[in-house]
C-alpha cells in the first residue's frame, strides 16, 4: 500500500478516536445539569471543605503514634496500581478494522495510552504532593524525610504510576485469564514494596530495588501467549466503564439502562438461597440473585471495604462520623439502582404477578443496607482507637477520647433510616412504565 493510502488510515483512525471521545462526552455532559441540580454538587463542596480544614488542621500537630508509613504507603499505592484504559472501542470493531490492526496500535492506541500515563502521572505526583506535608511532619518519618528530597521522589513516583499504565497495557495483551490475574497481582504486589522502600528506606538501597522489581516485571510480560492487540478484553472494558458511568448518573435522573455481565461471586451468592422456596417469594429470589451477581453488589461491597479501612486507620472521632455519613449515603444511592434491573425478555412469561416486583427490590435493598449501617458502625465503633489519633493527642492538640457508645449508636440509628427505610421506600414507589 502507498504511502498516501497509509497516511489516510492513520488520519481516518485519529478521527475515529477523537470522534467517539466527544460522542461519549456529548451523551453524558448533559446529564451532569441534574446531577447538580440535585444537590450533589453542594454536597461534595461541603465534603471538600471539611476535609481541607481537617487536613490543614491536621498538619499542624500530627500525633506521635500517627502510623504515617503506613498511611503514604496505602494511599500512594492506590494512585499508582491503577491502569485504567479507555478506548471507546465497540464490538462490532473487530470485523471493520481487523485488516487495521498494526496501525489501530500506532494510530489510535499509542495516544489513548500517552494521554492515560500523563493522567496517572499527574494522580501520582498530586496525592503524593498531599502527603508530602505530613511525610516530612510526622514523628515516624521525619527523619527519614530529611535524606529523601520531595523533587527526586516526585521523579521516582512519577516513573512508578507510567509504569503501571504501560504494565497494565501488557497484562491485557496475555492471551490467558490466569495470566493476566498473575501479572496484575505482580505489578501491584512489587509496586507496594516499591513505594514502601522508596518512602521509609534509604534511595541508594530502594532506587536499585526498583530497578530490579521493574526488570523482573519486563521478564514476566515475556512469558504468556500474548495478543497483539486484546479486541475482546478492550471492547469488555469499555462496556465496563460505559456501564459505571450511567449507574453513577442513574443515581440522579433516568439514563439507558447498559446490559451488565453477570459475575459468578460464589462467595456470597449463597445467601440468596436462604429465601424461602415459595412462589411469592419468587420476585425476592430473582431480585437477590440478580444483585448479588451483578455490578451494584460488586461497586457496593468495595465501597464498603474503603470506607471500612478508613474508620480503622483515621482514629479521629469527627472524621469517622463524617466517612460514616458518606459511606451511609453512597451506599443508599447505590442501593436505588435495584429499581432499575431489567430482567430478559423471556422473565415477561414466567408465571409472577409483576405488581410484587418493586417490594422484592425494596426487601432486598432493606437487608443489604440493614447489613452495611450495622457493619460500618460497629467497624468504627470497635476501632476508635486503632487508627491514626487513637492514642495519644489528635490534631488539633487535645487529648483523643474513645468516641461516646451513645453517639455511634445515633450513627448506626441514622444509617438505619437511610438503608433500611428511605431508601426501600423510594425504590417501593417508583414508577417507570417500561418496568410495570
Amino acid at each position: 500500500m502507498g504511502k498516501l493510502g497509509q497516511e489516510e488510515q492513520f488520519g481516518f483512525l485519529r478521527s475515529l478516536r477523537q470522534s467517539r471521545a466527544a460522542a461519549f462526552r456529548q451523551e453524558v455532559v448533559p446529564y451532569f445539569r441534574y446531577v447538580f441540580q440535585s444537590g450533589f454538587g453542594l454536597f461534595v463542596s461541603a465534603i471538600f471543605f471539611t476535609v481541607l480544614v481537617w487536613y490543614i488542621d491536621f498538619i499542624k500537630a500530627i500525633p506521635e503514634e500517627w502510623r504515617a508509613d503506613l498511611v503514604g504507603v496505602a494511599v500512594i499505592s492506590l494512585a499508582a496500581i491503577q491502569a485504567p484504559l479507555r478506548t471507546y472501542l465497540r464490538p462490532a470493531d473487530p470485523v471493520f478494522l481487523l485488516a487495521m490492526e498494526g496501525r489501530m496500535l500506532e494510530a489510535y492506541l499509542k495516544p489513548i495510552l500517552r494521554k492515560t500515563i500523563i493522567a496517572a502521572v499527574l494522580l501520582t505526583l498530586a496525592v503524593f504532593l498531599l502527603f508530602a506535608p505530613i511525610y516530612v511532619r510526622a514523628p515516624l518519618t521525619a527523619d527519614i524525610a530529611k535524606s529523601h528530597p520531595v523533587a527526586i521522589l516526585c521523579v521516582l513516583f512519577a516513573i512508578i504510576a507510567a509504569g503501571n499504565v504501560y504494565g497494565g497495557w501488557r497484562e491485557r495483551k496475555a492471551a490467558a485469564r490466569s495470566w493476566r490475574f498473575a501479572l496484575r497481582l505482580a505489578r501491584g504486589l512489587l509496586t507496594i514494596v516499591v513505594l514502601a522502600a522508596l518512602l521509609l528506606k534509604p534511595l541508594v538501597l530502594a532506587v536499585p530495588l526498583m530497578l530490579l522489581c521493574m526488570g523482573v516485571v519486563a521478564l514476566l510480560w515475556r512469558l504468556p501467549v500474548q495478543h497483539a492487540l486484546p479486541w475482546e478484553r478492550l471492547i469488555e472494558e469499555e462496556a465496563v466503564s460505559r456501564r459505571r458511568w450511567m449507574a453513577f448518573l442513574g443515581w440522579f435522573v433516568d439514563v439507558p439502562s447498559e446490559a451488565s455481565k453477570p459475575a459468578r461471586r460464589r462467595w456470597i451468592t449463597w445467601a440468596g438461597d436462604f429465601l424461602l422456596w415459595q412462589h411469592r417469594w419468587s420476585w425476592h429470589f430473582l431480585y437477590a440473585k440478580v444483585f448479588l451477581r451483578g455490578e451494584t453488589f460488586g461497586a457496593l461491597w468495595r465501597w464498603v471495604i474503603v470506607a471500612g479501612i478508613v474508620l480503622i486507620v483515621s482514629g479521629n472521632v469527627w472524621i469517622d462520623a463524617i466517612i460514616y455519613g458518606i459511606a451511609i449515603l453512597i451506599c443508599g444511592l447505590q442501593l436505588s439502582e435495584l429499581r432499575r434491573v431489567r430482567f430478559v425478555e423471556t422473565a415477561a412469561t414466567v408465571p409472577i404477578a409483576p405488581e410484587g416486583r418493586l417490594v422484592a427490590a425494596s426487601a432486598i435493598a432493606r437487608s443489604a443496607g440493614l447489613v452495611v449501617a450495622v457493619l460500618l458502625g460497629l467497624v468504627g465503633m470497635l476501632t476508635t482507637n486503632w487508627g491514626a489519633s487513637g492514642a495519644g493527642k489528635g490534631a488539633s492538640g487535645g487529648e483523643v477520647t474513645a468516641y461516646p457508645l451513645e453517639h455511634w449508636l445515633i450513627m448506626i440509628a441514622f444509617g438505619v433510616l437511610w438503608c433500611g427505610w428511605w431508601t426501600p421506600r423510594k425504590i417501593s414507589k417508583f414508577v417507570d412504565e417500561d418496568d410495570l
